[in-house]
């Protein structure tokens, strides 16, 4: 008999919250929560169009997006102990208009940097906003923004696609996944799945290390729970000569391996090899694992927490393989409480003294997403390169702006993009800059990599 639960009606509200909402709910809940953690959480990007924007048209290419994706229309509420993600009905999108007065090129940047990255307050009742700033001659820049409860990198890439179509009138697909279905789907498992994924996390962490000291426990700091307490972020991004980095994904490729995991292994060794251990318990960002999520334009990602075990003699190829197996294996016991943040089973290992988010892996970028996209060429441009849409120029602007790491170092890869290499991300007060210079030189040499440049902020 299926012991699976049944389809959530399409027509219901209301929804038990996802382990992505989940996780921004109780982090915005705790005390030592900062401005600066709740900065992180919006995802931003803008576009100038010039001459100018057709505000009627625009109008009602958002109302058939807010229509198609109801995670633009959700909201979250807390009733009888729990939060709970409430779907409102379809209805007009609002469209923000602001008129900006003349700038210089550094001051309308920054003006529309501030716009894009404005606080969005998780307890509101709008969690995506769509501004029109009118910049007199200048153009129009439409800045979109989200909050990340509601979406992610992938799901951002799904909603520009489907606004751009609707805007030029192409046809769209396939329907959404609407979040009632995702969570009956992706979320409820039968009675023996979630028992199996269980058994397998309880085996993979049977034997995870206690924090080693290196870093914040180094230093005779407390782990922070969430990492939302008082830490200084830190950035260093390392450029790679591209020469050395395609010579690094031909030898991954001979092993069958992709240099993305490869590169992962680089780093998690290097730390193994300069701080003098053999174990480290680790975490990396699991998404879009099943092809139906494709339509998905919600928040869908899981944190496992894996463990590396140092190379030792057997060399970085095998370190890679034994690294990707256990990715691919935590991808297939997925969902569970033990591959997500701010659960009481991650709790639990703090108080065992092992520290979940000491270190992480990640790329974040949805390239696949974006190499199978209708407008690869549009959504993929370099910040600043304008491009022909019919009557419109269309100019991307970069509003990124850099917020604290999730975890006290955390290694994002940068493929795919230009001045390719990799950004070391850190707690200033776990590590001085001249500790993570040394770790980067360790990742060059284990990697047989030249460096192209090194900036820090």
């Amino acid at each position: 008999m299926d012991s699976r639960p049944k389809m959530i009606s399409a027509r219901a509200a209301r929804f038990p919250v996802s382990p992505a909402q989940n996780l921004c709910l109780a982090q915005d809940a705790d005390p030592d929560c900062r401005d600066d953690s709740r900065s992180r959480w919006v995802l931003a990007n803008a576009t100038l169009v010039q001459p100018s924007v057709d505000m009627r048209r625009l109008q009602r290419a958002l109302d058939k997006l807010v229509a198609r994706h109801d995670s633009l229309r959700t909201r979250f509420e807390y009733a009888k102990g729990s939060y709970w993600a409430r779907i409102d009905p379809v209805r007009k999108a609002l469209i923000q208009e602001i008129d900006l007065d003349p700038l210089d090129d550094a001051a309308f940047q920054a003006r529309i940097r501030g716009i894009a990255n404005s606080p969005l307050p998780l307890s509101g009742e709008t969690l995506s906003e769509l501004i029109v700033a009118h910049c007199a001659e200048r153009g129009d820049v439409v800045i979109w923004r989200a909050h990340h409860a509601i979406t992610d990198g992938f799901g951002m890439v799904v909603l520009l696609e489907d606004m751009l179509k609707l805007l030029i009138g192409l046809p769209l697909s396939e329907p959404a996944l609407g979040f009632g279905d995702y969570t009956a789907r992706y979320l409820m498992l039968p009675a023996a799945s979630a028992r199996k994924n269980e058994a397998f996390w309880k085996e993979m962490h049977r034997d995870l290390p206690k924090a080693p000291d290196i870093g914040r426990k180094a230093k005779g700091l407390e782990p922070l729970w969430f990492n939302l307490g008082d830490v200084e972020g830190r950035r260093l991004r390392i450029s790679i000569a591209p020469r050395t980095l395609d010579q690094l994904t031909k030898r991954a490729a001979r092993e069958n391996l992709g240099s993305t995991v490869v590169l992962f292994a680089g780093f998690l060794e290097a730390l193994c090899q300069q701080y003098n251990t053999d174990r480290l318990a680790f975490t990396t960002l699991i998404a879009r694992s099943d092809p139906g999520l494709n339509r998905f334009a919600g928040a869908h990602y899981f944190d496992p927490i894996l463990l590396y075990k140092s190379m030792e003699q057997n060399g970085i190829e095998q370190a890679a393989q034994r690294l990707k197996s256990d990715i691919m294996m935590a991808s297939s016991h997925l969902p569970s409480e033990a591959a997500s943040q701010a659960t009481d089973y991650e709790k639990s290992l703090v108080e065992a003294g092992i520290y979940p988010r000491q270190f992480s892996i990640h790329q974040p970028r949805p390239t696949t997403r974006l190499k199978r996209s209708t407008f690869r060429g549009g959504l993929d441009v370099v910040a600043g390169t304008a491009q022909r849409m019919g009557p419109y120029l269309l100019t991307p602007l970069d509003v990124s702006i850099y917020r604290r790491s999730r975890t006290d170092l955390r290694f994002l890869i940068r493929e795919g993009q230009a001045n390719q290499g990799f950004d070391l991300e850190y707690d200033g007060k776990s590590y001085s800059e001249v500790e993570i210079r040394a770790l980067t030189e360790k990742v060059l040499e284990l990697l047989d990599l030249e460096l192209l440049g090194i900036s820090s902020a």
